[in-house]
């Protein structure tokens, strides 16, 4: 592909991801794998254009703005050809094949008024310059304190790619071994005793670690999570909210459901079906297939009331903002609203009050999002705790030296819950509060 024809996808792909629900990952995954033709050097440079510009939107758009030109994705790749590459964009809008079409009048003003900026302006606010919208800046702010700036900017940044191992089938180092054979470097995670970290990305469908089930794709975050659920062979163990499925294979994996002999019960819930559905591939390449149950969940349906303090263990891994994924999904910062948020929340405590009953006297209830907003995490463990009394709080630190005895705890936080955090830990943004039934 030509520099411009690189240019005009990194066009096609933005204004699709504007358009579509989707999310970033999925659509340009998918045009790729339709043009077979496309290069290596090629798929990178445009994933680092249609990434690198969602990273700049709001100081790239505030540029516009200042313009007074109408906010558009050729605005903006405009922009950022100037801005970021120091580079006249009339030899890249010429209208030639596979290139963009030539600038109209407007975006030659455009391009003119730019010509010698640069894309971080003192007048700038800063939530612009931590690529924030402006109405969470005062709620994060007041919460992340003197963090507030290492921690956004942390969330703007390129997150690593990370791998869990299957450890009932084989250790990290014989899969980091297996990965070494195909060329795809690693190192131990920092925190996690089940992960690898990827040196460079790569494509790992292709390595035999991969199509074999020893390894899967999962942020190191994820993997904790999955620790501090503190499931073990013998439970009944419940992944509410399980989507695809990434945290649920790692609780098979701790509860040694392997090889065709069954320990313990592990079910699988979600609204929708599709999603469950997209965890089958997973689960024969893992040899899971038919260990564990799939439950879609309906209003009207008999499960909540059959279930009734039958699990040990219950993961609600709520859906969220997902501000602590913004360096992996940077695309969320534009569909977040106040009313999204507003419904998220409710929808957290809704969850919380249908899961509470499925938990046994004496079991837990462990409650996580990928967010860092206090209005879907500390605030939903204050009113739950409220409504209900049957339950209280164990320490982070407790279940952590309980599931991870040689790992020592990552840096000192204040409180019961634990988060983490990019800036910190290297990981996603996570909330994770331990709730135990009293006997």
């Amino acid at each position: 592909m030509t520099p411009a024809a690189r240019i005009e996808a990194a066009i096609y792909l933005l204004e699709k991801i504007d358009t579509e629900r989707r999310p970033a990952d999925d659509i340009v995954r998918g045009w790729i794998k339709a043009r077979r033709f496309v290069g290596a050097k090629d798929r990178r440079a445009l994933r680092e254009r249609v990434y690198g510009i969602l990273r700049r939107r709001s100081r790239l758009g505030w540029h516009l703005e200042n313009e007074n030109f109408k906010a558009s994705v050729r605005g903006l790749v405009i922009a950022d050809v100037i801005l970021s590459d120091r580079d006249d964009p009339s030899e890249i809008f010429d209208g030639s094949t596979h290139a963009p079409k030539t600038m109209n009048n407007e975006e030659e003003r455009l391009a003119l008024a730019l010509v010698g900026k640069h894309l971080e302006d003192p007048a700038m606010p800063g939530h612009v310059l931590v690529e924030i919208p402006d109405w969470l800046a005062n709620s994060l702010k007041k919460f992340l304190g003197e963090r507030f700036m290492g921690e956004m900017s942390a969330l703007n940044q390129p997150a690593p790619m990370d791998l869990r191992v299957n450890l009932a089938r084989v250790t990290r180092e014989q899969a980091q071994q297996s990965l070494n054979k195909d060329k795809v470097a690693t190192e131990p995670t920092p925190l996690s005793p089940m992960g690898l970290r990827l040196a460079a990305h790569s494509d790992i469908a292709r390595t035999k670690a991969f199509r074999t089930g020893l390894i899967e794709v999962q942020d190191e975050g994820s993997q904790l999570l999955s620790l501090m659920v503190g499931a073990k062979s013998g439970m009944s163990v419940l992944d509410y909210c399980a989507g695809a499925g990434g945290k649920t294979l790692a609780l098979a994996d701790r509860m040694g459901l392997m090889g065709g002999e069954s320990k313990g019960r592990l079910v699988a819930s979600d609204t929708e079906e599709s999603r469950l559905k997209r965890m089958d591939r997973r689960l024969e390449r893992a040899k899971l297939t038919g260990l564990i149950e799939h439950h879609v969940l309906s209003d009207g349906d008999d499960w909540h009331a059959d279930n009734e303090a039958r699990f040990d263990r219950v993961l609600v891994d709520a859906p969220c903002t997902g501000t602590g994924t913004w360096r992996r999904h940077p695309e969320l910062k534009k569909r977040l609203s106040e009313e999204r948020l507003k419904d998220l929340c409710a929808t957290q405590g809704e969850i919380l009050n249908k899961t509470a009953p499925l938990v046994k006297p004496g079991g837990r209830l462990v409650y996580a999002t990928c967010s860092l907003l206090p209005e879907e995490n500390e605030a939903q463990m204050v009113a739950f705790l409220k409504a209900h009394t049957e339950f209280e709080v164990i320490n982070w630190h407790i279940v952590w030296e309980e599931a991870m005895p040689k790992i020592p705890t990552p840096e000192a936080q204040r409180g019961h819950y634990l988060r983490l955090t990019p800036a910190r830990h290297g990981t996603d943004g996570f909330f994770i509060a331990v709730l135990a039934r009293k006997s």
